[in-house]
């Protein structure tokens, strides 16, 4: 790939800087550098490693986290990228993020890319339907028809960057809100007439037929991980954000396995901020808390 500087001086005079694909290096690069020198031809970006990443300004940016796995299974950059986004230092508002991630060595990095997009949601960045594209060390799952494993591999990475390039999150100003939840009874009401309100205020509507701009879920982490009845409820599309009430341990996997079924599997994006945790606390302990229902109208209502 080239560098920054050399990529831009070939550039049409009409390509801004701030209009360029952002392309954050993670690891050390050796199938995936050829991988990527296809996938971007033809656009405008520029590559920043992660310290320089986390130091920027990279507001109402396309960004592509660019990640070749530790043999080890480390990936001791790629979670210190991830914790540095959650720390609140660095501010993704506008961005839209997705991810290659590379296991020509051995190395897996599936779990820790995915918390990796949920820190940059988390930062501000909308994570795209499908946003991650992974190759193994052997590529088995892109053998088949004329092409090479590795040329149908670096095809696909290439839709992956030409999608993250034109896909948008579509915010409607009057959008049609579904709430879903496997809770039931007083607890499911409550929350539901409550975010109704919320939803009015934003100018939107609550239905429950017809396809919805938006959904969100309301789901309660009591053992660790999601249930199926609770993943069934993600088979949709559109925008999504999660509430996610968890006095149980383990919310951060919890949400991981949310965001892999709805968006990697499925075809749901999220918006800014899109994840509430209520730690420690069930959806009736939460409900009752004005500090987390604060939480919830500042994000909905983008205050």
């Amino acid at each position: 790939m080239q560098n920054k500087q050399d990529h831009f001086e070939n550039q049409s005079s009409e390509t801004k800087p701030e209009e360029a694909l952002v392309v954050v290096s993670v690891g050390n690069h050796t199938r995936l550098g050829d991988v990527l020198e296809y996938a971007v031809s033809g656009l405008a970006f520029e590559t920043v490693e992660t310290d320089d990443f986390l130091c920027g300004n990279w507001q109402n940016r396309r960004i592509l986290f660019a990640i070749s796995a530790d043999a080890t299974g480390e990936n001791a950059r790629l979670r210190a990228l991830a914790a540095g986004l959650c720390s609140g230092a660095t501010l993704l508002d506008g961005c839209v993020c997705a991810a290659l991630a590379d296991g020509a060595s051995g190395g897996e990095a599936r779990l820790d890319t995915i918390r990796l997009l949920l820190a940059a949601n988390y930062a501000g960045a909308s994570v795209i339907a499908q946003p991650l594209l992974e190759g193994g060390r052997e590529l088995k799952p892109f053998s088949g028809g004329k092409e090479t494993p590795f040329e149908r591999y670096r095809m696909r990475a290439r839709t992956l960057v030409v999608r993250l390039s034109t896909d948008a999150p579509k915010v409607s100003a009057r959008a049609r809100v579904r709430f879903l939840t496997t809770l039931e009874g007083g607890a499911a009401f409550d929350w539901r007439g409550f975010l109704a309100r919320l939803v009015a205020q934003a100018g939107g509507e609550m239905e429950d037929i017809g396809t919805p701009d938006e959904t969100i879920l309301l789901c309660e982490n009591s053992a660790g991980l999601p249930d199926e009845k609770t993943l069934s409820l993600l088979s949709g599309s559109g925008l999504l954000r999660l509430l996610i009430a968890s006095p149980a341990t383990g919310s951060a996997l919890f949400a991981a396995c949310l965001l892999e079924r709805a968006c990697l599997r499925g075809n749901h994006v999220l918006p800014p901020r899109a994840v509430l945790v209520f730690e420690g606390m069930s959806a009736v302990e939460a409900m009752a808390s004005k500090t987390e229902m604060e939480r919830v109208k500042s994000t909905l209502l983008n205050e």
